[in-house]
Protein backbone atom coordinates (compact mmCIF):
# COMPACT_ATOMS: atom_id res chain seq x y z
CA UNK A 1 0.00 0.00 0.00
CA UNK A 2 1.18 3.30 -0.82
CA UNK A 3 -0.70 6.99 -0.64
CA UNK A 4 0.12 10.39 -0.66
CA UNK A 5 -1.25 13.33 1.38
CA UNK A 6 -2.42 17.04 0.23
CA UNK A 7 -2.27 18.70 3.58
CA UNK A 8 -3.61 21.96 2.57
CA UNK A 9 -6.95 20.09 1.43
CA UNK A 10 -7.32 17.83 3.84
CA UNK A 11 -7.13 14.62 1.39
CA UNK A 12 -4.80 11.48 1.29
CA UNK A 13 -4.47 9.21 -1.81
CA UNK A 14 -4.16 5.73 -1.43
CA UNK A 15 -3.35 3.01 -3.40
CA UNK A 16 -3.74 -0.80 -2.12
CA UNK A 17 -2.04 -3.55 -4.17
CA UNK A 18 -1.54 -7.35 -3.90
CA UNK A 19 2.63 -7.09 -1.98
CA UNK A 20 3.67 -9.46 -4.13
CA UNK A 21 3.69 -7.29 -7.29
CA UNK A 22 6.25 -4.84 -8.21
CA UNK A 23 4.44 -2.10 -9.53
CA UNK A 24 6.88 0.36 -10.38
CA UNK A 25 4.75 3.14 -11.77
CA UNK A 26 2.53 3.42 -8.34
CA UNK A 27 4.21 6.95 -7.61
CA UNK A 28 3.75 8.28 -11.00
CA UNK A 29 -0.27 6.87 -10.97
CA UNK A 30 -0.67 8.65 -7.48
CA UNK A 31 0.88 11.69 -8.36
CA UNK A 32 -1.38 11.95 -11.52
CA UNK A 33 -4.20 10.96 -10.20
CA UNK A 34 -3.52 13.84 -7.57
CA UNK A 35 -3.66 16.66 -10.05
CA UNK A 36 -6.20 15.61 -12.01
CA UNK A 37 -8.50 14.83 -8.65
CA UNK A 38 -7.77 18.59 -7.40
CA UNK A 39 -8.19 20.45 -10.84
CA UNK A 40 -11.61 18.08 -11.90
CA UNK A 41 -13.40 19.15 -8.32
CA UNK A 42 -12.13 22.18 -6.74
CA UNK A 43 -15.82 23.18 -5.68
CA UNK A 44 -16.60 19.17 -4.78
CA UNK A 45 -13.26 19.16 -2.44
CA UNK A 46 -14.22 22.56 -0.97
CA UNK A 47 -17.77 21.71 0.17
CA UNK A 48 -16.64 17.67 0.78
CA UNK A 49 -19.41 16.56 -1.39
CA UNK A 50 -19.24 12.95 -3.03
CA UNK A 51 -18.06 12.68 -6.42
CA UNK A 52 -17.83 10.35 -9.39
CA UNK A 53 -14.06 9.20 -10.26
CA UNK A 54 -14.43 5.85 -11.24
CA UNK A 55 -14.76 6.03 -15.05
CA UNK A 56 -11.72 8.77 -15.18
CA UNK A 57 -9.39 6.79 -12.91
CA UNK A 58 -9.71 3.88 -15.09
CA UNK A 59 -8.54 5.57 -18.11
CA UNK A 60 -5.74 7.20 -16.20
CA UNK A 61 -4.81 3.55 -14.71
CA UNK A 62 -5.15 2.25 -18.48
CA UNK A 63 -2.93 4.69 -19.85
CA UNK A 64 -0.65 4.63 -17.08
CA UNK A 65 -0.13 0.62 -17.39
CA UNK A 66 0.22 1.46 -21.07
CA UNK A 67 3.19 4.24 -20.78
CA UNK A 68 5.00 1.62 -18.47
CA UNK A 69 4.30 -0.88 -20.37
CA UNK A 70 5.75 0.62 -23.87
CA UNK A 71 8.67 1.81 -21.81
CA UNK A 72 10.03 -1.68 -20.30
CA UNK A 73 9.32 -3.01 -23.90
CA UNK A 74 11.96 -0.61 -25.47
CA UNK A 75 14.21 -1.31 -22.62
CA UNK A 76 14.10 -5.27 -23.00
CA UNK A 77 17.09 -7.23 -24.73
CA UNK A 78 18.17 -7.48 -27.95
CA UNK A 79 17.20 -10.87 -29.72
CA UNK A 80 20.59 -13.33 -30.43
CA UNK A 81 20.87 -12.70 -33.94
CA UNK A 82 20.73 -8.78 -33.75
CA UNK A 83 23.61 -8.51 -30.87
CA UNK A 84 27.04 -7.67 -32.39
CA UNK A 85 28.75 -11.23 -31.03
CA UNK A 86 25.92 -12.93 -33.62
CA UNK A 87 27.18 -11.06 -36.22
CA UNK A 88 30.89 -11.81 -35.30
CA UNK A 89 30.23 -15.43 -35.55
CA UNK A 90 28.49 -15.48 -39.06
CA UNK A 91 24.93 -15.85 -37.37
CA UNK A 92 22.69 -13.24 -39.42
CA UNK A 93 18.69 -13.55 -40.19
CA UNK A 94 17.57 -14.14 -43.97
CA UNK A 95 14.13 -12.47 -45.43
CA UNK A 96 11.74 -15.44 -44.41
CA UNK A 97 12.84 -14.92 -41.12
CA UNK A 98 14.69 -18.19 -40.57
CA UNK A 99 18.11 -18.32 -39.07
CA UNK A 100 20.77 -19.11 -41.26
CA UNK A 101 23.35 -21.58 -39.50
CA UNK A 102 26.41 -24.30 -41.01
CA UNK A 103 26.51 -28.24 -40.59
CA UNK A 104 28.29 -29.01 -37.55
CA UNK A 105 30.95 -30.92 -39.94
CA UNK A 106 34.92 -29.53 -40.38
CA UNK A 107 33.98 -29.40 -44.01
CA UNK A 108 31.14 -26.73 -43.64
CA UNK A 109 33.30 -24.94 -41.39
CA UNK A 110 35.54 -24.45 -43.95
CA UNK A 111 32.97 -23.26 -46.29
CA UNK A 112 31.64 -20.93 -43.91
CA UNK A 113 34.92 -18.96 -43.99
CA UNK A 114 34.75 -18.34 -47.37
CA UNK A 115 31.50 -16.48 -47.19
CA UNK A 116 28.94 -19.82 -48.20
CA UNK A 117 26.75 -20.28 -45.55
CA UNK A 118 23.66 -22.07 -46.39
CA UNK A 119 20.24 -22.23 -44.45
CA UNK A 120 19.41 -25.31 -42.13
CA UNK A 121 17.63 -28.05 -44.29
CA UNK A 122 14.98 -28.53 -41.93
CA UNK A 123 14.10 -24.93 -41.86
CA UNK A 124 13.73 -24.36 -38.78
CA UNK A 125 15.48 -21.82 -36.19
CA UNK A 126 17.89 -23.25 -34.06
CA UNK A 127 18.37 -22.38 -30.58
CA UNK A 128 20.58 -19.90 -28.65
CA UNK A 129 22.69 -23.30 -27.34
CA UNK A 130 23.42 -24.93 -30.53
CA UNK A 131 24.31 -21.46 -32.24
CA UNK A 132 26.83 -20.76 -29.26
CA UNK A 133 28.63 -24.47 -29.68
CA UNK A 134 28.79 -24.27 -33.94
CA UNK A 135 30.54 -21.04 -33.37
CA UNK A 136 32.65 -22.84 -30.56
CA UNK A 137 33.58 -25.64 -33.38
CA UNK A 138 34.18 -23.45 -36.29
CA UNK A 139 36.47 -20.85 -34.17
CA UNK A 140 38.52 -24.20 -32.89
CA UNK A 141 38.73 -25.89 -36.59
CA UNK A 142 40.25 -21.83 -37.67
CA UNK A 143 42.94 -21.99 -35.14
CA UNK A 144 44.09 -25.73 -36.02
CA UNK A 145 44.04 -24.63 -39.62
CA UNK A 146 45.63 -21.18 -39.40
CA UNK A 147 47.26 -21.53 -35.64
CA UNK A 148 47.09 -19.31 -32.72
CA UNK A 149 47.00 -15.28 -33.82
CA UNK A 150 49.00 -12.79 -31.79
CA UNK A 151 47.64 -9.61 -31.75
CA UNK A 152 48.87 -6.44 -29.62
CA UNK A 153 45.55 -6.20 -27.99
CA UNK A 154 45.87 -10.17 -26.66
CA UNK A 155 49.66 -9.36 -25.63
CA UNK A 156 48.14 -6.33 -23.54
CA UNK A 157 45.98 -8.76 -21.93
CA UNK A 158 48.66 -11.08 -20.73
CA UNK A 159 50.95 -8.59 -19.21
CA UNK A 160 47.94 -7.10 -17.68
CA UNK A 161 47.23 -10.79 -15.71
CA UNK A 162 51.19 -11.16 -15.14
CA UNK A 163 51.26 -8.10 -13.15
CA UNK A 164 50.33 -9.70 -10.20
CA UNK A 165 48.54 -7.92 -6.88
CA UNK A 166 50.26 -5.43 -5.82
CA UNK A 167 51.88 -4.89 -1.97
CA UNK A 168 49.92 -3.96 0.54
CA UNK A 169 50.55 -0.59 1.97
CA UNK A 170 50.50 -0.40 5.54
CA UNK A 171 49.88 2.63 7.94
CA UNK A 172 52.98 3.40 8.61
CA UNK A 173 54.73 3.34 5.65
CA UNK A 174 55.81 6.72 3.92
CA UNK A 175 53.21 8.12 1.28
CA UNK A 176 54.49 9.49 -1.73
CA UNK A 177 53.30 12.86 -3.12
CA UNK A 178 51.24 11.40 -6.17
CA UNK A 179 48.98 9.07 -2.94
CA UNK A 180 48.96 12.78 -0.95
CA UNK A 181 47.48 14.51 -3.53
CA UNK A 182 44.31 11.70 -3.95
CA UNK A 183 43.72 11.84 -0.31
CA UNK A 184 43.47 15.75 -0.53
CA UNK A 185 39.75 16.63 -0.16
CA UNK A 186 40.46 20.36 0.19
CA UNK A 187 41.24 20.96 -3.75
CA UNK A 188 38.88 18.39 -5.76
CA UNK A 189 36.31 21.15 -6.93
CA UNK A 190 37.50 23.99 -8.56
CA UNK A 191 35.38 27.46 -8.03
CA UNK A 192 33.48 26.40 -11.12
CA UNK A 193 32.58 23.26 -9.85
CA UNK A 194 31.35 24.98 -6.24
CA UNK A 195 29.82 27.12 -7.92
CA UNK A 196 27.50 25.41 -10.26
CA UNK A 197 26.76 23.00 -6.89
CA UNK A 198 25.11 26.07 -5.04
CA UNK A 199 23.16 26.85 -7.88
CA UNK A 200 21.73 23.35 -7.88
CA UNK A 201 21.43 23.58 -4.47
CA UNK A 202 19.37 27.23 -4.59
CA UNK A 203 17.09 25.65 -7.45
CA UNK A 204 16.24 22.69 -5.10
CA UNK A 205 15.70 24.80 -1.80
CA UNK A 206 14.78 27.62 -2.58
CA UNK A 207 13.36 27.96 -5.67
CA UNK A 208 11.75 31.11 -6.95
CA UNK A 209 11.48 33.88 -5.22
CA UNK A 210 7.83 34.30 -6.11
CA UNK A 211 6.94 31.06 -4.42
CA UNK A 212 7.61 31.97 -1.18
CA UNK A 213 5.94 35.42 -1.65
CA UNK A 214 2.66 34.08 -2.97
CA UNK A 215 2.28 32.11 0.71
CA UNK A 216 3.04 35.50 3.02
CA UNK A 217 3.60 32.87 5.61
CA UNK A 218 -0.25 33.02 6.65
CA UNK A 219 -3.14 30.49 5.64
CA UNK A 220 -6.06 32.18 4.46
CA UNK A 221 -7.98 29.57 2.91
CA UNK A 222 -7.69 27.20 5.78
CA UNK A 223 -8.57 30.40 7.80
CA UNK A 224 -11.99 30.92 5.52
CA UNK A 225 -12.53 27.67 5.69
CA UNK A 226 -12.49 27.33 9.57
CA UNK A 227 -14.85 30.36 9.82
CA UNK A 228 -17.35 29.59 7.47
CA UNK A 229 -18.04 25.89 8.85
CA UNK A 230 -18.15 27.72 12.57
CA UNK A 231 -21.01 29.73 11.37
CA UNK A 232 -23.63 26.93 11.17
CA UNK A 233 -24.04 22.95 12.05
CA UNK A 234 -26.29 22.48 9.46
CA UNK A 235 -24.51 24.48 6.49
CA UNK A 236 -22.91 22.22 3.22
CA UNK A 237 -19.17 21.65 3.85
CA UNK A 238 -17.63 20.91 6.50
CA UNK A 239 -20.20 20.40 9.72
CA UNK A 240 -19.26 20.00 13.10
CA UNK A 241 -22.22 17.57 13.85
CA UNK A 242 -20.96 15.20 10.88
CA UNK A 243 -17.29 14.48 12.79
CA UNK A 244 -16.56 12.13 15.38
CA UNK A 245 -16.74 14.38 18.43
CA UNK A 246 -19.90 15.90 16.82
CA UNK A 247 -21.68 12.80 17.02
CA UNK A 248 -20.43 12.11 20.58
CA UNK A 249 -21.64 15.38 21.62
CA UNK A 250 -24.88 15.09 19.88
CA UNK A 251 -26.11 12.22 22.51
CA UNK A 252 -27.03 14.50 25.26
CA UNK A 253 -30.02 17.40 25.18
CA UNK A 254 -32.29 18.97 26.85
CA UNK A 255 -33.30 22.24 28.55
CA UNK A 256 -32.35 22.91 31.83
CA UNK A 257 -29.41 24.11 33.96
CA UNK A 258 -26.43 21.67 33.07
CA UNK A 259 -24.64 19.82 36.24
CA UNK A 260 -21.75 17.75 36.37
CA UNK A 261 -23.41 14.65 35.98
CA UNK A 262 -25.18 15.48 32.47
CA UNK A 263 -21.65 16.12 31.16
CA UNK A 264 -20.23 13.18 31.86
CA UNK A 265 -21.20 11.10 28.33
CA UNK A 266 -19.56 13.97 26.81
CA UNK A 267 -16.40 15.03 28.28
CA UNK A 268 -15.44 11.62 28.29
CA UNK A 269 -14.88 10.97 24.41
CA UNK A 270 -13.86 14.19 24.10
CA UNK A 271 -10.89 13.58 25.91
CA UNK A 272 -10.22 10.22 24.12
CA UNK A 273 -10.49 12.72 21.26
CA UNK A 274 -7.92 15.22 22.24
CA UNK A 275 -5.56 12.44 23.20
CA UNK A 276 -5.58 10.59 19.57
CA UNK A 277 -4.83 14.30 18.20
CA UNK A 278 -1.37 14.28 20.09
CA UNK A 279 -2.57 16.77 23.14
CA UNK A 280 -0.45 15.61 25.85
CA UNK A 281 -2.76 13.34 28.48
CA UNK A 282 -2.35 16.14 31.27
CA UNK A 283 -2.89 19.32 29.32
CA UNK A 284 -5.69 17.03 27.80
CA UNK A 285 -7.18 16.53 31.51
CA UNK A 286 -6.82 20.29 32.23
CA UNK A 287 -8.81 21.30 28.97
CA UNK A 288 -11.48 18.98 30.23
CA UNK A 289 -11.88 20.34 33.59
CA UNK A 290 -11.58 23.82 32.07
CA UNK A 291 -14.51 22.66 29.60
CA UNK A 292 -16.43 21.89 32.96
CA UNK A 293 -16.33 24.39 35.03
CA UNK A 294 -17.42 26.89 32.27
CA UNK A 295 -20.60 24.84 31.06
CA UNK A 296 -21.69 23.83 34.17
CA UNK A 297 -24.19 26.08 36.00
CA UNK A 298 -25.95 27.10 32.68
CA UNK A 299 -28.85 27.30 31.47
CA UNK A 300 -30.53 25.56 28.65
CA UNK A 301 -31.85 27.82 25.63
CA UNK A 302 -34.78 26.14 23.70
CA UNK A 303 -33.56 24.27 20.90
CA UNK A 304 -30.04 24.55 22.19
CA UNK A 305 -28.11 21.08 22.22
CA UNK A 306 -26.13 20.20 25.32
CA UNK A 307 -23.56 19.53 22.24
CA UNK A 308 -22.95 22.86 20.83
CA UNK A 309 -22.62 24.63 24.70
CA UNK A 310 -20.07 22.26 25.44
CA UNK A 311 -18.08 22.85 21.88
CA UNK A 312 -18.51 26.78 21.72
CA UNK A 313 -16.59 26.24 25.40
CA UNK A 314 -13.74 24.41 24.18
CA UNK A 315 -13.43 26.75 21.46
CA UNK A 316 -12.83 29.60 23.53
CA UNK A 317 -10.25 27.55 25.78
CA UNK A 318 -8.49 26.61 22.86
CA UNK A 319 -8.73 30.56 21.44
CA UNK A 320 -7.28 31.77 24.60
CA UNK A 321 -4.33 29.28 24.36
CA UNK A 322 -3.28 29.42 20.94
CA UNK A 323 -3.65 33.40 21.28
CA UNK A 324 -0.37 35.01 21.79
CA UNK A 325 -0.42 37.18 25.07
CA UNK A 326 2.65 39.33 23.50
CA UNK A 327 3.80 40.61 20.24
CA UNK A 328 5.07 37.36 17.16
CA UNK A 329 6.28 40.67 15.04
CA UNK A 330 9.83 39.76 14.73
CA UNK A 331 10.67 42.08 12.15
CA UNK A 332 9.45 45.09 14.11
CA UNK A 333 11.61 44.30 16.96
CA UNK A 334 14.58 44.09 14.61
CA UNK A 335 14.04 47.03 13.36
CA UNK A 336 14.20 48.64 16.74
CA UNK A 337 17.38 46.82 17.52
CA UNK A 338 18.96 48.77 14.30
CA UNK A 339 17.62 51.98 15.87
CA UNK A 340 19.57 51.53 18.89
CA UNK A 341 22.62 50.62 17.07
CA UNK A 342 23.35 46.83 17.99
CA UNK A 343 22.07 43.76 16.20
CA UNK A 344 19.06 41.64 17.17
CA UNK A 345 20.32 38.05 18.71
CA UNK A 346 18.32 34.99 18.33
CA UNK A 347 18.79 31.66 20.13
CA UNK A 348 17.88 28.38 18.90
CA UNK A 349 17.67 25.52 21.57
CA UNK A 350 16.31 22.21 21.61
CA UNK A 351 16.85 18.46 21.64
CA UNK A 352 19.17 16.28 19.36
CA UNK A 353 17.59 15.33 15.70
CA UNK A 354 14.80 17.78 15.93
CA UNK A 355 16.18 20.24 13.48
CA UNK A 356 17.50 23.08 14.70
CA UNK A 357 20.22 23.64 12.01
CA UNK A 358 17.55 23.69 9.02
CA UNK A 359 14.85 25.99 10.89
CA UNK A 360 17.49 28.20 12.04
CA UNK A 361 18.35 28.49 8.07
CA UNK A 362 14.63 28.53 7.12
CA UNK A 363 14.06 31.64 9.15
CA UNK A 364 17.44 33.36 7.85
CA UNK A 365 15.92 32.64 4.38
CA UNK A 366 12.37 34.46 5.80
CA UNK A 367 14.45 37.59 7.26
CA UNK A 368 16.38 38.04 4.31
CA UNK A 369 13.58 37.87 1.76
CA UNK A 370 11.96 40.65 4.07
CA UNK A 371 15.90 43.05 3.61
CA UNK A 372 17.41 42.33 6.92
CA UNK A 373 20.91 42.03 7.04
CA UNK A 374 21.79 38.00 8.76
CA UNK A 375 24.82 36.81 9.83
CA UNK A 376 24.89 33.47 11.53
CA UNK A 377 26.89 32.24 14.30
CA UNK A 378 27.98 28.63 14.78
CA UNK A 379 28.25 27.82 18.41
CA UNK A 380 27.55 24.23 18.50
CA UNK A 381 31.06 23.12 18.92
CA UNK A 382 30.37 19.87 20.01
CA UNK A 383 28.96 17.76 17.63
CA UNK A 384 31.43 16.44 14.44
CA UNK A 385 30.05 18.14 10.90
CA UNK A 386 27.94 20.79 12.82
CA UNK A 387 29.93 23.85 11.37
CA UNK A 388 30.79 22.34 7.87
CA UNK A 389 26.33 21.71 7.86
CA UNK A 390 25.87 25.61 8.75
CA UNK A 391 28.31 26.16 6.65
CA UNK A 392 26.48 24.81 3.18
CA UNK A 393 23.47 26.50 4.52
CA UNK A 394 25.06 29.72 4.79
CA UNK A 395 26.38 29.44 0.95
CA UNK A 396 23.63 28.43 -0.10
CA UNK A 397 21.71 31.35 1.25
CA UNK A 398 24.69 33.60 0.59
CA UNK A 399 24.88 35.37 4.23
CA UNK A 400 28.12 35.13 6.89
CA UNK A 401 28.90 32.16 8.93
CA UNK A 402 30.83 33.01 12.17
CA UNK A 403 32.46 29.68 13.25
CA UNK A 404 35.72 29.03 15.51
CA UNK A 405 35.46 25.58 14.90
CA UNK A 406 35.23 22.99 17.34
CA UNK A 407 35.71 22.22 21.35
CA UNK A 408 35.11 26.00 22.11
CA UNK A 409 32.93 28.08 24.92
CA UNK A 410 29.73 28.14 22.85
CA UNK A 411 29.10 31.08 25.30
CA UNK A 412 32.51 32.98 24.70
CA UNK A 413 31.70 32.22 20.63
CA UNK A 414 28.36 33.71 20.88
CA UNK A 415 29.45 36.69 22.99
CA UNK A 416 32.06 37.79 19.98
CA UNK A 417 29.27 36.58 16.97
CA UNK A 418 27.07 39.27 18.53
CA UNK A 419 30.15 41.82 19.02
CA UNK A 420 31.02 41.07 15.54
CA UNK A 421 27.66 41.72 13.75
CA UNK A 422 27.15 44.59 15.69
CA UNK A 423 30.71 46.39 14.75
CA UNK A 424 30.11 45.06 10.86
CA UNK A 425 26.37 46.74 10.51
CA UNK A 426 24.66 43.45 10.71
CA UNK A 427 21.00 43.85 11.55
CA UNK A 428 19.97 39.87 13.08
CA UNK A 429 22.25 37.44 14.54
CA UNK A 430 20.80 33.72 14.43
CA UNK A 431 22.76 31.35 16.88
CA UNK A 432 22.82 27.72 16.71
CA UNK A 433 23.17 25.39 19.57
CA UNK A 434 24.12 22.07 20.12
CA UNK A 435 21.29 19.13 20.62
CA UNK A 436 21.15 17.99 24.03
CA UNK A 437 19.03 15.91 26.44
CA UNK A 438 16.50 17.70 28.19
CA UNK A 439 18.24 15.55 31.71
CA UNK A 440 21.72 16.13 30.69
CA UNK A 441 22.76 18.56 33.24
CA UNK A 442 26.37 19.50 32.59
CA UNK A 443 25.27 20.67 28.55
CA UNK A 444 22.11 22.23 30.71
CA UNK A 445 23.96 24.20 32.45
CA UNK A 446 26.37 25.35 29.05
CA UNK A 447 23.05 25.99 27.70
CA UNK A 448 22.07 28.78 30.67
CA UNK A 449 25.43 29.94 30.61
CA UNK A 450 25.26 30.95 26.92
CA UNK A 451 22.23 32.43 27.63
CA UNK A 452 22.62 34.20 31.05
CA UNK A 453 26.23 35.48 29.31
CA UNK A 454 24.92 36.85 26.15
CA UNK A 455 21.07 38.01 27.22
CA UNK A 456 19.87 37.23 23.69
CA UNK A 457 16.40 39.16 22.52
CA UNK A 458 14.80 36.07 21.61
CA UNK A 459 15.47 32.28 22.78
CA UNK A 460 13.08 30.21 20.58
CA UNK A 461 12.60 26.00 21.26
CA UNK A 462 12.72 24.27 18.79
CA UNK A 463 10.31 20.86 18.65
CA UNK A 464 8.55 18.61 16.35
CA UNK A 465 4.80 18.58 15.80
CA UNK A 466 5.27 14.56 15.94
CA UNK A 467 5.74 14.25 20.06
CA UNK A 468 3.18 14.63 22.52
CA UNK A 469 4.22 13.76 26.60
CA UNK A 470 7.75 13.83 25.48
CA UNK A 471 6.95 17.54 23.69
CA UNK A 472 5.92 19.23 27.04
CA UNK A 473 8.25 17.23 29.12
CA UNK A 474 11.35 18.30 26.79
CA UNK A 475 10.01 22.28 26.85
CA UNK A 476 9.34 22.01 30.68
CA UNK A 477 12.77 21.38 31.08
CA UNK A 478 14.88 23.60 28.86
CA UNK A 479 12.68 25.85 30.30
CA UNK A 480 13.54 25.14 34.34
CA UNK A 481 16.81 24.87 33.80
CA UNK A 482 17.78 28.11 31.99
CA UNK A 483 16.12 29.66 35.43
CA UNK A 484 17.60 27.26 37.37
CA UNK A 485 21.20 27.26 36.43
CA UNK A 486 21.17 31.13 35.87
CA UNK A 487 23.08 33.34 37.74
CA UNK A 488 20.43 36.16 37.36
CA UNK A 489 17.97 37.49 39.88
CA UNK A 490 15.37 37.49 37.14
CA UNK A 491 16.72 34.87 34.28
CA UNK A 492 15.81 34.67 30.63
CA UNK A 493 13.42 31.70 29.76
CA UNK A 494 11.96 30.49 26.71
CA UNK A 495 10.22 32.98 24.65
CA UNK A 496 8.81 31.35 21.80
CA UNK A 497 8.46 27.93 20.08
CA UNK A 498 9.19 27.10 16.31
CA UNK A 499 7.22 23.85 15.75
CA UNK A 500 9.14 21.33 12.52
CA UNK A 501 7.74 18.65 10.22
CA UNK A 502 4.18 20.24 10.76
CA UNK A 503 3.34 18.70 7.25
CA UNK A 504 3.73 15.12 8.26
CA UNK A 505 0.92 15.12 11.14
CA UNK A 506 -2.26 15.56 8.94
CA UNK A 507 -4.86 16.58 11.88
CA UNK A 508 -2.38 15.44 14.74
CA UNK A 509 -1.89 18.91 15.53
CA UNK A 510 -2.37 18.54 19.68
CA UNK A 511 1.45 18.80 20.29
CA UNK A 512 1.41 22.88 18.98
CA UNK A 513 -1.48 23.08 22.09
CA UNK A 514 0.93 21.35 24.56
CA UNK A 515 3.50 23.32 24.28
CA UNK A 516 1.63 26.66 24.16
CA UNK A 517 -0.40 25.56 27.14
CA UNK A 518 2.35 24.38 29.51
CA UNK A 519 4.69 27.55 28.81
CA UNK A 520 2.35 30.17 27.84
CA UNK A 521 4.83 31.27 24.94
CA UNK A 522 3.39 31.49 21.37
CA UNK A 523 4.42 29.36 18.84
CA UNK A 524 6.38 31.93 16.23
CA UNK A 525 6.95 29.38 13.02
CA UNK A 526 6.12 26.17 12.09
CA UNK A 527 7.74 24.39 9.33
CA UNK A 528 5.84 22.59 6.78
CA UNK A 529 8.47 21.21 4.11
CA UNK A 530 12.35 20.62 3.83
CA UNK A 531 12.58 23.55 1.46
CA UNK A 532 13.56 27.56 3.03
CA UNK A 533 10.29 28.72 1.78
CA UNK A 534 8.66 25.97 3.62
CA UNK A 535 7.92 28.41 7.13
CA UNK A 536 4.80 30.04 8.35
CA UNK A 537 2.84 31.37 10.97
CA UNK A 538 0.30 29.43 12.92
CA UNK A 539 -2.77 30.01 12.20
CA UNK A 540 -4.82 29.25 14.95
CA UNK A 541 -8.27 28.81 12.99
CA UNK A 542 -6.93 26.09 11.12
CA UNK A 543 -5.54 24.24 14.52
CA UNK A 544 -8.91 24.36 16.18
CA UNK A 545 -10.37 23.01 12.69
CA UNK A 546 -8.26 19.73 13.00
CA UNK A 547 -8.62 19.42 17.05
CA UNK A 548 -12.87 19.47 16.38
CA UNK A 549 -12.65 17.16 13.49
Amino acid sequence: MQWVFENKLDLVFVVVYQKILRLLYIEELLEIVKKDFMAMFPQQIANKTPVKYEDKFTKILKATELKFTEKQARKGPRAFNASKKAKAKGVTSNTSGKTASSSRSATTADSSEDGSDSPTSDGKDKSLEELENEAALRSKVRKMRTGPRRKGKDKAAKETKKSGKKMTKWDDTKVSKKEAEALDRSKTTTAEEEEAQLREKREAYIGEMEDSESEDFSDTDDESAASSGAESDSSQGWSFSKTRLGNFLSTVSGNKILEREDLEPVITPMHQMLISKNVASEVADELCESVITTVVGQRLESFTRISTVVRKALEAALLRILTPKKSTDVLREILQAKSEGRAYSIVFVGVNGVGKSTSLSKVCYYLKSKGVNVMIAACDTFRSGAVEQLNQHAKVLDVELFQKGYAKDPASVAKEAIKYGTENGYDCVLIDTAGRMQNNEPLMRALAKLVSNNEPDLVLFVGEALVGNDGIDQLSMFDRALADYSDRREPHRIDGIVVTKFDTIDDKVGAAVSMVYKTGQPIMFVGTGQKYTHLKKLNVRTVMRHLLQ
